[in-house]
């Protein structure tokens, strides 16, 4: 009972979170309201009006895309060991390089949900190994509802709808079979997908048992031997990644942390849902700008492929709005099933077994 009701607040949360960047604009307009969608702002311009705004270093800077048109820049604020990290953002105007606005990222009330679906708000009591278990579960349910289910030859239609005029137990058997079908191979990519997402360390030597994986790396680089040499702008570490990637949009940028020296620049396909927040990624040098590790689709094997991309699988982005509708809907299967199969048990206990069996006695 207690998983079940995970699951369902997990499959919830999962159908809210396919469209979390739209409903966090339909809820923070202002946020998201450029003063004309020309975009003539540089990089360096974008970072100098975070910066006056926010100093607290900055983690991630999204370039503007169709739901958000805006510059958001994501700071990194000091936080306590084993908490979830405290980040703050700073929307900037593309075509001015006003602020729109700066907010707590992570207790947005989107983003929270997003936090909720992820870590069950328990970031610091294991809450994301929580909802990796419950992967294992909504698998395994998946997987055992299949053979329960599994129908006698010529009745496959009739135990994959639902039938008029018959019983309450009837009738609720029909949707829990229905339901538990045509969600199953939804519900099979969102718990595999979303189990590797979790706990990717287990899941990489099993995808390298179909393809080669390689870990994913932070490269750091050589200081120059003249201490001299000045760090690049950032528009040309932006000039110098589009000219590495042609064809590609540029997604988000990283600059250089303590831990990793280099540039991260991260590209998604020209035309691409832009829920799909990135699609590969190369790292550069920041004094000489040169490509130090690629990590592009081009470059990385099919088992690096996945494992890079499945989080567009588990929520339906890399098919686009067709994908993301699908997994929408799928995050009320569980709920479905969890209301169908309560009844059933519910109506199958020995108690209700004993009712039933004395008034039919009685009738008879």
């Amino acid at each position: 009972m207690i998983g079940g009701l995970v699951v369902v607040l997990i499959g919830l949360t999962g159908s809210f979170i396919a469209f979390y960047r739209e409903i966090d604009v339909a809820l923070n307009p202002a946020f998201y309201a450029p003063a004309s969608p020309e975009q003539k702002v540089t990089l360096s311009e974008v970072m100098r009006a975070a910066a006056a705004a926010d100093p607290a270093p900055i983690a991630t800077i999204l370039a503007p895309d169709r739901t958000w048109p805006v510059w958001i820049v994501i700071h990194t604020h000091e936080t306590a060991p084993g908490r979830y990290p405290n980040r703050w953002t700073t929307m900037v105007d593309p075509s001015n390089g006003k602020v729109l606005g700066r907010r707590d990222y992570v207790n947005a009330f989107a983003l929270k949900v997003y936090r909720l679906h992820y870590t069950l708000l328990l970031y610091e009591w294991w809450g994301k190994e929580l909802v990796g278990t419950a992967g294992f579960m909504l698998l395994g349910l998946a997987i055992s509802g299949l053979v329960l289910w599994w129908p006698r030859p010529g009745l496959f239609w009739r135990s994959v709808s639902v039938r008029k005029n018959v019983s309450l137990l009837r009738f609720v058997l029909d949707i829990h079979s229905a339901a538990g079908f045509w969600a199953l191979l939804v519900l099979l990519v969102i718990s595999i997908t979303g189990v590797g997402i979790v706990f990717p360390d287990m899941m990489r030597p099993i995808v390298g048992l179909l393809s080669q994986t390689t870990p994913d790396r932070s490269p750091r680089v050589e200081m120059p031997p003249s201490a001299e040499t000045q760090l690049l702008p950032a528009d040309a570490i932006a000039r110098l990644a589009q000219a590495a990637k042609p064809g590609v949009a540029i997604a988000m940028f990283n600059p250089p942390t303590a831990t990793r020296n280099t540039w991260r620049v991260q590209f998604r396909p020209d035309g691409a849902d832009p829920a799909v927040r990135a699609w590969g990624a190369i790292w550069l040098d920041p004094w000489s700008g040169a490509v130090v590790h690629d990590r592009s689709p081009v470059a990385m094997s099919m088992g690096d492929r996945y494992l890079a991309e499945q989080l567009w699988l588990h929520n339906g982005a890399a098919f686009g709005l067709a994908g993301r509708l699908l997994v929408f809907a799928a995050g009320f299967a569980p709920l479905a099933l969890f209301v169908s199969g309560l009844i059933m048990w519910l109506k199958r206990r020995p108690g209700g077994v004993r009712v039933t069996a004395a008034r039919s006695s009685r009738r008879g």
